[in-house]
């Protein structure tokens, strides 16, 4: 465990140290967005295409619950879950490209298989879906959406390899670091669980951007903010923060029609967005700042559907206060241990 723990700061101090070459500061920035990123990292402007690889998912096939996660409807963020069943991995993503050049001038696009668990079926599968879709043309990265307790040593094997031929993201899903609050969600994994995903992917050089939400069920702003803390301890390369919103057919939904959950109002969830941030190593890119969702399967809160404005919100109060991404990052990653406290508590795991 110590041999661990000297191994695993000294990734940490690596892999959070912020990247001189994208000085996003001296840009006027006020935290490191994805598309500066990708400018960087690509030599232009790159966008992500979303591709369904018609994975399931284990918490909700009956491997380990038939619920799922409480607030989940595939279908309310993942156009293709709507409709039929999709084209093939390659047709999905030179569809999405000639959409795409009809109206930008863009030739760099990461596959980003995001429906469902992306590393939950066998190997032989993996390897062939994602083989096929880094053959198509204008392809410069994939990104591969995915649970921390699906992420065999295997599979992670085969990530590895494949991230030295091309750019790759393992998205793994916390959304938090409480298991009281997984436990009330759903979730079917642990913390520990996406410690220890997290560490595995380190230990291959492999790039982690983690998901979380504000606004769970029973958690303050302090067990959320006790989130981010948590995610100070660990090689993280870039983070996405979802607000929770309440879609149709969902367990959440009956919640919230008995008068038992309020989602976060947009005033709220901007100022957490913003001590967040503060909180965050200046090294991690920030990929998302808030979520989006049909108005077909949308039930609340109705400023989720102003995705701008919520954006805007965000960007006015970093200005107002004169504050920005990691300003207080290495007070947050001196008080981690503090933070480390039994999730029943209300701190985070």
């Amino acid at each position: 465990m110590r041999e661990r723990q000297q191994i695993g700061m000294s990734v940490i101090r690596q892999s959070l140290r912020p990247v001189p070459e994208v000085d996003w500061r001296a840009l006027g920035k006020r935290y490191f967005n994805l598309s500066l990123y990708y400018r960087h990292t690509f030599g232009g402007e790159t966008w992500k295409i979303s591709v369904d690889g018609g994975f399931h998912c284990p918490n909700a096939d009956g491997t380990i619950s038939r619920f799922g996660c409480t607030f989940c409807n595939i279908a309310s963020f993942s156009p293709s879950r709507r409709y039929d069943q999709p084209a093939s991995v390659a047709e999905q993503i030179r569809r999405a490209i000639d959409n795409f050049k009809k109206r930008r001038s863009i030739d760099r696009f990461i596959a980003y298989f995001q429906p469902g668990t992306n590393t939950y079926a066998p190997l032989p599968v993996l390897k062939a879906m994602f083989s096929e879709a880094v053959t198509v043309p204008g392809v410069v990265g994939l990104a591969i959406g995915t649970r921390p307790d699906c992420l065999p040593p295997e599979v992670l094997d085969f990530l590895a390899e494949l991230s030295q031929k091309i750019w790759l993201s393992v998205e793994i899903g916390l959304q938090s670091a409480h298991d009281a609050t997984l436990r009330r969600i759903n979730r079917g994994h642990t913390f520990e669980d996406f410690r220890q995903a997290v560490w595995a992917c380190a230990a291959r050089n492999l790039r982690v951007c983690a998901h979380i939400m504000f606004g769970l069920p029973g958690e303050t702003p302090e067990m959320m903010l006790g989130t981010i803390a948590a995610l100070a301890d660990l090689p993280i390369h870039a983070v996405k923060i979802h607000n929770l919103y309440v879609a149709r057919d969902t367990a959440l939904a009956k919640i919230y029609a008995a008068g038992m959950y309020r989602p976060l109002e947009q005033h709220e969830y901007a100022e957490l967005v913003v001590t967040a941030l503060e909180r965050l190593s200046p090294a991690i890119v920030i990929e998302r700042l808030t979520a989006e969702t049909s108005d077909e399967y949308l039930i609340a809160p109705d400023w989720c559907r102003d995705k701008s404005g919520t954006l805007r919100r965000i960007q006015q109060l970093l200005d107002e206060r004169d504050t920005y991404q990691g300003k207080l990052w290495e007070q947050t990653a001196g008080n981690v241990a503090a933070a480390s406290r039994d999730s029943e508590t209300g701190r985070s795991v």
